[in-house]
C-alpha cells in the first residue's frame, strides 16, 4: 500500500470512528526513560528492561577487560542465551522462554540472575518447542510440534510424561502451540493442526475438548496463541484469520475481532495474545514489528514496537505474558531477546479508558 492510499485510510479511519482512538506509536524518551506513546500523550507503556544475555540478566553490561577476556577465549559475554524464543511463561522470579530453534527452553531468573535450559534426553528430546507453561511446584509443560507431543518436565529438568502424536484421535495433537490453565487447574492445549483445544490433566490424560467444529465466525481454522484471564475466560489468535477470539470459562464463544490487513487495528500476521488488569487485550504482530492494544470491543486504542534493535523495537514479536502487576513482558524473536514493558494506570480514569491522539504511518511488514 502506498504513502498516499495509507494517509487516506488513516483519515477515514479518524472521521468515522471517533469511539476508537489510536496512539501515536513511536517512541520517546521520557526523563530518560523509553515509553509509549510520545509526548504531549500521557505514556501508557515504560521500557523496564532488555535481556538478552546473561549480562542482562544480572543488570550488567561487560567493561573493556571483561570484552578483552572474553574475545581471547571466544566467549562472547553479550551473545544471547536463545536462537530464535518463541513462547514465555513468567511464574514469580523465574521467566521460561522457548527456543525452536535452538531446540530447548531456556529459565532465566531473575532474582539469582542464573540461566539454565531444558531439552530433554533422547525420544524425549525437543524439536520445535513452541509454547510453555509451569504449575506451582515448578512442573514445566511445553508443546512441541517437532513431534507433535506435549511434553512434561519436572523442576529437575527430568521427563514426567509425553503426550502420543501425532494424531487427531483422544489425547493425541497435530501442531499443539499456546498452553495455558482452565480454573480447575487442567492444562490447555491449542491443538492447531485438529481446530481445537484439549484439556489434559497434570499427569498427561486428556479430560475433554474445547471449541471443535465450530463454525464461522467462531470457528478456529489455525489457532496460534492462548491466554487464560483471571475469570477463566481465554483469547485465541489466529493468523490465518488475522483475528482474536474471546471465549467463556466452559468454551462458549463470546466474541471476537480483527481481520487480515495492514492499517492500524487490522492484523497480517498475528502471534501472542494476553491481557492486562484493565481488560485491554495485546496482540504481537509479526509483520509489522508491532503489538496492538484493544478494548474488549475490539477497537484498537494503540501500538507500540516497530522495527529495529533499538531500545523498545521489535522485530518479528512472539509471544506474550503479562504479569498480576501488568508487567507486559515481549518475545521480540529477531533481535534474540525478551523486552519488559510497565503498563501505566492513572487512578483518575475510569478502567480501560485511554484519550485520544494522532495516529502514524504503521511500519512496512518485514521481508
Amino acid at each position: 500500500m502506498n504513502n498516499h492510499r495509507i494517509h487516506l485510510s488513516l483519515l477515514l479511519c479518524l472521521l468515522l470512528c471517533p469511539a476508537a482512538p489510536v496512539f501515536a506509536a513511536p517512541a520517546a524518551k521520557d526523563k530518560g526513560e523509553v515509553v509509549f506513546p510520545p509526548p504531549p500523550d500521557k505514556p501508557r507503556l515504560r521500557l523496564l528492561r532488555s535481556i538478552r544475555s546473561a549480562m542482562d540478566l544480572k543488570g550488567q553490561k561487560p567493561g573493556l577487560l571483561r570484552k578483552f577476556l572474553s574475545a581471547l577465549s571466544g566467549d562472547d559475554a553479550e551473545s544471547s542465551v536463545v536462537v530464535r524464543p518463541y513462547g514465555i511463561w513468567v511464574r514469580g522470579d523465574l521467566i521460561y522462554l522457548t527456543d525452536t530453534e535452538g531446540q530447548k527452553v531456556v529459565v532465566l531468573d531473575q532474582k539469582t540472575a542464573k540461566v539454565r535450559t531444558v531439552e530433554g534426553t533422547g525420544s524425549a528430546s525437543l524439536g520445535s518447542p513452541v509454547g510453555v507453561t509451569a504449575d506451582d511446584a515448578g512442573n514445566l509443560y511445553v508443546s512441541d510440534t517437532g513431534d507433535h507431543t506435549v511434553k512434561a518436565f519436572g523442576p529437575d529438568g527430568k521427563l514426567l510424561w509425553t503426550s502420543p502424536g501425532p494424531g487427531g484421535a483422544d489425547g493425541m495433537f497435530k501442531r499443539p502451540s499456546g498452553l495455558g490453565w482452565t480454573l480447575a487447574g487442567e492444562l490447555m492445549v491449542l491443538d492447531s493442526g485438529n481446530g481445537r483445544i484439549v484439556a489434559l490433566s497434570k499427569e498427561g490424560k486428556s479430560l475433554r475438548v474445547f471449541c471443535k467444529n465450530m463454525k464461522d465466525p467462531f470457528a478456529l481454522p489455525n489457532p496460534g496463541n492462548l491466554w487464560v484471564e483471571k475469570d477463566g475466560a481465554f483469547l485465541v489468535s489466529d493468523p490465518l484469520l488475522g483475528r482474536v477470539h474471546i471465549f467463556a470459562a466452559d468454551g462458549k464463544y463470546i466474541s471476537g475481532f480483527g481481520e487480515l490487513g495492514d492499517s492500524a487495528g487490522y492484523m497480517a500476521r498475528p502471534r501472542g495474545v494476553a491481557s492486562d488488569s484493565d481488560g485491554n487485550i495485546y496482540v504481537a504482530d509479526a509483520m509489522f514489528n508491532r503489538v496492538q492494544l484493544f478494548n474488549r470491543k475490539g477497537q484498537v486504542l494503540m501500538y507500540f514496537g516497530g522495527p529495529g534493535q533499538e531500545p523498545g523495537q521489535l522485530a518479528l514479536p512472539a509471544g506474550i505474558f503479562i504479569d498480576a502487576s501488568d508487567k507486559v513482558y515481549v518475545v521480540d524473536s529477531k533481535n534474540r531477546r525478551v523486552q519488559v514493558f510497565q503498563y501505566i494506570k492513572y487512578p483518575e480514569e475510569k478502567t480501560g479508558s485511554t484519550e485520544p491522539a494522532k495516529e502514524e504511518t504503521p511500519a512496512k511488514p518485514s521481508k
